[in-house]
């Protein structure tokens, strides 16, 4: 079972808000964003003389679906890193404040 923050070493919490970290900016790059330039893609409106494509509703609603789950992933991601930066800052203010 997981400790709570509190309970954590200032370098436990450096470590795990790198991961955090990392885990945020590979989730972003390699998924949030390449599908929403999929989602993009899917419903941009091609200028005049491009050969139309038909893109079924479904399509549009799976894609949707997708991205916002992966836009759930990418804020759980950030309120969780969100709560080791305020442990760390807590921690070192205590640090020093001398409490």
């Amino acid at each position: 079972m997981k400790r709570a923050l509190s309970q954590l070493t200032l370098r436990e919490m450096f470590s795990d808000s790198e991961r955090l970290t990392s885990e945020l900016v590979e989730h972003l790059e390699l998924g949030f964003i390449p599908m929403n330039e999929q989602m993009v893609r899917l419903v941009r409106e091609l200028p005049d003389g491009v050969e139309k494509r038909r893109v079924e509703d479904i399509s549009i609603r799976n894609k949707a679906a997708e991205l916002l789950k992966s836009d759930q992933f990418t804020q759980e991601l950030f309120e969780k890193l969100d709560q080791y930066l305020a442990a760390i800052d807590k921690s070192i203010n205590q640090i020093i404040d001398g409490e």
